[in-house]
This record gives C-alpha cells, structure tokens and sequence, in this order.
C-alpha cells in the first residue's frame, strides 16, 4: 500500500516509470489549503495538451491551482507578477531541470515524455509555503491522496486591533523602522532589486507621524536602495544605503543630508547599531566585514572570520560588544570592545539567521529565516523556539518591557509573540495579504509598528487591544 511516508518535500519516486518532481518558484504571500479530490473524479487527456499555468504575486498564487494533463504534455508558467521574480526548479528521474529567473512578463515551459505518468508537488524553493499539484498521466489514486496529505493550511493567526498606514509612493518596499523620542517613525523606502522583488531601487526613506503625515526624505545618490536605519538620542537619523555603498546621515532640524563612501567596493551595508560613544556600526553583508563611521566620519573595517558570512541582523549589548547575524554561515557573530571576535554555530547548518537584538539580561535573541524558529544564545549555549506553523520565514525580533520576544514572519505574514518563560506563542495576522512584513519597533507607549514590503503600508498594534487567545505550547530545543 502506497502511503505518505513514500513522500519527502521533494517527493520520492514509487514505482516504475513514475516521474516525481519539486516544480519551485520565488513568489510571495501565504498558502491556501489545496482540496483533496481523487485522481478518479478526472480522467486525464487522452492526447497531449498544452496548458498555461499564470503565477501572481498574491493569493492563489498560480492558476489553475491543482490540475491533470495528459502525458506528453506542455505546462507553461506564465509570471505576471506584478513585482516578484519566479524559479522553477524540476528533479525527476532523469536529473534537475532549472528554469533560470523568469521575470514579470516572462514565461518558461517543460514537456512531460509520452512514458510518464506522475504527482507533482509544486512549491516554491526560496518561499515554500507555495504549493499546488500537478498530476499527469494516469498514477495510482494513493499517489495522489499521499502527495495531498504532505500540503496543509496554515493558520492565519489570532485577531488584533491593527491600523494600516498607505504611503504615498508606490513600490516603495518599506523595510526596517526606527522611532525617535517624539515619536515619529522612519522607516526605509529601498525599493526593489533585492529578494527578487522585481520594483526598481529608490533612494527614499520616510517619517510617520502619531496623527498619520507622512513625509518622504529622497537621499542624494540615486537608486541607492536604503535598508537599515537606526536614530541617535539627538534625533540624527543614519541610514544604511545598500546599493549606494554609503552611509547616509540627516539632520532634520538642519534638512541636512551627508554621505560617507564605505572604502570596500560593493559591500552591502544592512544592519547598523549606534554605540554609547556615538560611532556607528553597520554590517558589510557582501564585503564581510563589520564597519564603524566615527563621530569624525573616519569608517575603520573589521574582517568576519568566517568567509561569505552574508550577515545581515546587528545588535549591540550593554557592555558595548557588536553582535551579528551570519546568514549564509549559520552563526551568531560577536565582535567584543577588544576588537576580538567570536562566532558560536547553530545546531542546525542552513538555518539562516536574520535579525538579532539583544535584552536586558544580556540574551542575544536572533530569528532563524530557514530553520523556521525563534533563537536565544546565553551563556555560550544556543537555545531554540520552532514556529507553530510551517515556512512561516521569521526574520525580525524585538523585546518588549516585559522579556516577551515579537518577531515579524515573513512569508506566514503575521507576527508572532514569544513567552520565553513558559516556551508559549502567539500570532496575530496581518491585515493585508502576502504584505511581506519585515522591520519593526516599540514606541514609547508600547505600541508595535511594522513595516510591510509588499503591502507598501506601515501598520501599528496598539497596546493593551490585543485578542486574547489560547497560546501554542513550543517545543525547546535540546541545548
């Protein structure tokens, strides 16, 4: 009897003749639940056919969703984005096949043989929370019903007071956030050219005012692509320019714009932290290096350990010590006071930390974009919360007053709340679909703001109006 444990995410080949295959494609938003029909209902194509398959950036994500064709049939996945680049990747039998970036307007085919019949679990390889089916030819009935069984509904999350803030300049793709003593939150408007977010790069960050004004600061290097930002005590706002391979300072007291060249060539500034002495610190995610813009404007570098880290989440701890987020190397930087540096692994490789911030304990927290879990690093030892739900793409933490650790889920679009006391969750939904939200911070009466890539929105929970629902027990990792 075939049955579910035939089945990986990448699908396993039953019997002969049986093409199993993993169709991906970089998209965004969070997964429908696919209907469970038997292979029986639909008789498959007696000649072969060709069907186009059309890709969006939201909800249904690809349409048709589920379909049967015949074999020796043609599928065309046609992206009509309108902002997201696609990759379809098929592994069969006869070895990987790879669609190369397929661009809003673009489309790509794949001809199944005459011989094959098959069950074909699309998702996406980056964003796997994609999914549908594809069944051609004529395979056995639990084929199809195991393969079903491996895709599921996410939960949407609990309900929560959220008020949404437009911006007023489209595909902006508002990333990381920081709020002044006053108040006002500023936010980056970096544009695309990243993440395979098709939009073109801006030069443009924003400020939200508590009676909702915004206004919109263009900085001097065009499409230079802001990603980080961060405020001094005496409101001097630093940003990160990532395709500008600058640092930004404005004074908007002085509508004051300066920029310091970083000397490595093309070193993708992300992350950046001020120091009580007032320099600036900022992560080189492609140079590798950890940079530092003095009070002077003098920037010294320091080499990562590790080569092609890509780290990307920075944080500063009350001792002065620069922690960071090694993506690519799956580890937890820290470049101490002493200009020493240590790097602590994660249990588990591949697990690509993003965003990292420290509480008052002392406790590096960091989000596990892969490994789809929440981290905490004490005393040398790395702990580690999963996600309830599956591909959910937390990336970045923040703590409030009470040690609660809140983290923005990416691809699950929601965000999450952890009690690290009783390893307990909870998630609240975005209100806009497939918003992507990324940055986020606390204002000084607890209200949480977030900022929505592709919602190109910035959204607020307010204090105290939260639903209150039933948490979700976690599982702690072993230390």
């Amino acid at each position: 009897m075939l049955g579910a444990r035939c089945l990986t995410a990448i699908s396993r080949v039953i019997g002969t003749g049986i093409l199993s295959a993993l169709i991906c494609f970089v998209v965004s938003g969070g997964a429908p639940a696919i209907r469970s029909q038997t292979a029986t209902n639909q008789s498959p194509p007696a000649t072969p056919t060709t069907l186009n398959i059309v890709l969006h950036d939201q909800a249904p994500y690809f349409n048709p969703k589920r379909v049967r064709v015949g074999r020796g049939s043609t599928v065309i996945w046609n992206n009509q984005g309108p902002a997201l680049v696609h990759t379809i990747l098929i592994n069969s039998t006869k070895g990987a096949v790879r669609s190369g970036s397929i661009r809003p307007g673009q489309t790509w085919s794949y001809t199944f043989t005459e011989a094959e019949d098959a069950v074909i679990k699309t998702s996406c390889e980056v964003h796997p929370y994609m999914y549908g089916m594809i069944i051609v030819g004529n395979p056995p009935d639990a084929l199809v019903s195991a393969m079903e069984s491996t895709v599921g509904s996410a939960s949407g999350g609990a309900l929560a007071r959220i008020l949404e803030f437009p911006l007023p300049v489209p595909n902006s793709v508002p990333g990381i956030i920081a709020i002044d003593s006053d108040d006002n939150i500023w936010f980056t408007m970096g544009g695309g050219g990243f993440a395979n977010i098709n939009y073109p790069p801006l030069s443009k960050i924003g400020r939200l005012t508590i009676d909702g004004d915004v206004t919109v600061y263009t900085l001097p290097t065009p499409a230079s692509g802001p990603s980080g930002i961060a405020i001094s005590p005496d409101g001097i706002v630093f940003i990160t320019e990532l395709f500008g391979n600058k640092i930004a300072r404005l004074d908007p007291s002085r509508h004051l714009i300066e920029e310091y060249p970083i000397p490595t060539p093309d070193s993708w500034p992300t992350g950046l932290v001020l120091d009580a002495e007032g320099n600036l610190w900022f992560n080189e995610t492609k140079g590798n290096k950890i940079g530092r813009l003095s009070a002077a404007g003098v920037i010294t570098e320091f080499d990562v350990p590790t080569s092609a880290s890509r780290s990307t989440g920075m944080a500063i701890d009350q001792q002065g010590n620069i922690w960071i987020a090694e993506r690519e190397a799956s580890k937890i930087g820290c470049l101490r006071r002493d200009q020493t540096f240590v790097e602590y692994s994660l249990p588990r490789p591949g697990s690509r930390p993003t965003g990292i911030t420290v509480d008052d304990r002392g406790r590096v927290w960091f989000a596990e974009r892969a490994g789809n879990a929440i981290g905490v690093l004490e005393n040398g030892q790395v702990r580690e919360y999963p996600l309830p739900n599956a591909q959910s793409a937390p990336f970045f933490p923040v703590v409030d007053r009470d040690g609660k650790v809140w983290v923005t889920e990416m691809f699950g679009n929601r965000v999450q709340v952890l009690d690290p006391l009783s390893a307990k969750t909870v998630e609240y939904a975005i209100p806009t679909p497939d918003s992507w939200p990324l940055g986020m911070a606390f204002d000084s009466q607890g209200n949480i703001w977030v900022a929505e890539q592709l919602g190109n929105k910035i959204a607020v929970m307010l204090a105290g109006q939260e639903a209150k629902p039933k948490d979700v027990p976690q599982k702690r990792a072993e230390q």
